[in-house]
């Protein structure tokens, strides 16, 4: 009977039981596509990765949420490589910045794993440039959809779906109260149709109002589609956020980059800190996108198949 080893980690925190959680299984060579996802479903959390060699990177990682494939995604990519870089199954310097890559869904990936003095101090992945879809209209549709009402969304900046990878739609709340109020999922499998006829499977809420000084931004993100009613950390989002945020004239770069931080999950209890940084051209184009944070160690197991 085969025997899988699996760890579980929080991730875009150091505190057990808060972040995003994450299932790794660090040798999933054997494990078809199939097993895959079923293995994601058992797991039961918004995304479980699988590691296995590659040709053409450092590892070949593939994510799944408890419904589906997807080609890339942020804390899965934070919490795989900080798992396999503290656990030794990848080297790292003792001190300074080891860059590895990553196959993807979405192509080889940079992602850099930052050390001081033998610790594992932050992992920070690449994403792709953005693209930005056509502003959507924040009409009462959408409010319906989010679970709110009238008054819930600003005239301007409009909604926009913008990818860094995946597609995902950015919704600014009017306050801090109005986003806190929203029912995790909103409206479920009304947002989910309204999300898919624009070309995402996910709403990245956002409001300037925050509970936490340092943060830019306080974010909920829903994707009820994909089986995940409201995930604690985002990345993907978070930089496809980021780049919204520079376009839009949000955010201002300071010396080429813009820095933004984004605090996510702490409506269900799992609260989160997710960096980001976007590099900004003399002409105001968008040249880099880095999303960075910590994870945790939770859980060790195997699975038996």
């Amino acid at each position: 009977m085969p025997h899988h080893r699996f760890v579980q980690l929080d991730v875009f925190t150091r505190e057990p039981l808060a972040g995003n959680p994450l299932a790794v299984f660090p040798d999933a060579t054997g494990l078809d596509a199939e097993t895959m996802q079923a293995l994601a479903r058992e797991m039961n959390l918004s995304e479980t990765t699988f590691v296995t060699s590659s040709s053409t990177a450092t590892r070949r990682v593939r994510f799944f949420t408890p419904a589906a494939e997807i080609p890339l995604a942020g804390h899965p990519t934070i919490g795989t490589w900080w798992m396999l870089a503290e656990t030794g199954m990848v080297p790292v310097k003792p001190t300074g910045v080891t860059r590895v890559t990553q196959e993807t869904g979405a192509g080889v990936l940079p992602v850099d794993l930052h050390t001081e003095n033998g610790q594992l101090t932050r992992v920070v992945m690449t994403q792709a440039e953005p693209q930005f879809g056509d502003p959507v209209s924040p009409g009462a549709r959408l409010a319906k959809a989010l679970g709110g009402g009238a008054g819930l969304l600003p005239k301007q900046p409009a909604p926009q779906v913008v990818s860094t990878a995946l597609p995902q739609l950015m919704v600014p709340i009017k306050s801090l109260g109005k986003l806190t109020a929203l029912p995790s999922g909103g409206a479920g499998m009304g947002l989910a149709s309204l999300l898919r006829d624009l070309g995402t499977d996910c709403a990245m809420c956002f409001t300037f109002e925050t509970e936490r000084p340092e943060a830019t931004v306080h974010c909920r993100m829903f994707a009820p589609g994909l089986g995940v009613p409201e995930d604690p950390a985002t990345g993907s989002a978070a930089g496809a956020l980021g780049c919204y945020l520079v376009w839009h004239g949000q955010v201002r770069p300071h010396d080429g980059v813009a820095r933004i931080v984004v605090e996510q999950g702490i409506e269900i209890g799992r609260p989160s800190l997710i960096h980001v940084e976007i590099g900004v051209g003399n002409g105001g184009e968008i040249t880099a996108v880095q999303v960075g944070g910590e994870a945790v160690t939770v859980i060790t197991g195997e699975v038996q198949l």
